[in-house]
């Protein structure tokens, strides 16, 4: 029975992992090619490849990239019943806590201010956004939580959490405060105070640390009663 529940969430986790990776390829595939509304106006430009620099694009897309080999060990897993690698629990941690991070940052900051604006709130969750700001990295913390093997994720796997944002303040901060090529879409200069970007990144960086934390908890908490552990490949 132990088994049986183990192959039923490596199953899902699949399912899963694959909707991650092929809904990452369509709504990429639309949003550059058609660009969304609420994605001229914030990065000031109609070219719809920009989007292509903004983090909320970035960490989906790389939710998905992680999903795709999500799908690769979760099929080998169910084929030779072993567990997914450890490793790749704490990549996956990364991935779902970059695209908390979006989602998080999307309704408590970046619509607040569009509504100030006298905009629509939601306009940046319609359309295929909702996969991206919303969907697709709620869907991954489910998973993440409820259907991965019965591996601890400790402190050292939240650290790594704060990757993608460090990553993405290099670039960030070289075009927006140093070379002056991009426009300040996310307005962490908050009207051209350009030192409050340093602060700000700090500060999302701690964010993105609880966030790993949180889910780090959840998936130990839970896992422990509702995901027997199997042989291990690595």
């Amino acid at each position: 029975m132990k088994k049986s529940l183990a192959k039923n969430h490596t199953f899902w986790f699949t399912i899963i992992n694959a909707f991650l990776f092929v809904s990452t390829v369509i709504v990429t595939y639309i949003t550059l090619s058609f660009g969304t509304v609420a994605g001229q106006v914030d990065t000031a430009t109609s070219n719809s490849l920009f989007y292509i620099v903004t983090f909320t694009i970035l960490s989906n897309i790389f939710l998905g990239l992680v999903g795709l080999v999500g799908v690769y060990f979760g099929v080998k897993s169910l084929k030779k019943n072993q567990t997914i690698p450890r490793q790749y629990l704490t990549w996956y941690l990364v991935a779902t806590a970059a695209g908390m991070l979006t989602v998080i940052t999307v309704i408590t900051f970046l619509a607040p201010l569009r509504a100030m604006r006298g905009r629509n709130y939601f306009e940046m969750m319609m359309g295929p956004m909702f996969f991206f700001h919303f969907f697709n990295p709620l869907l991954a913390s489910y998973a993440l939580i409820y259907l991965t093997p019965k591996e601890r994720l400790t402190r050292k796997d939240c650290l790594f959490a704060m990757l993608p944002t460090a990553f993405y303040a290099i670039p960030y901060v070289l075009n927006v405060v140093i070379l002056h090529t991009w426009y300040d879409f996310y307005n962490f200069t908050f009207g051209g105070n350009n030192w409050t970007i340093i602060p700000v990144f700090i500060v999302i960086s701690l964010i993105i640390f609880g966030i790993a934390s949180l889910l780090a908890f959840l998936h130990n908490k839970k896992s422990t009663s509702t995901s027997p552990p199997l042989k291990s490949v690595v």
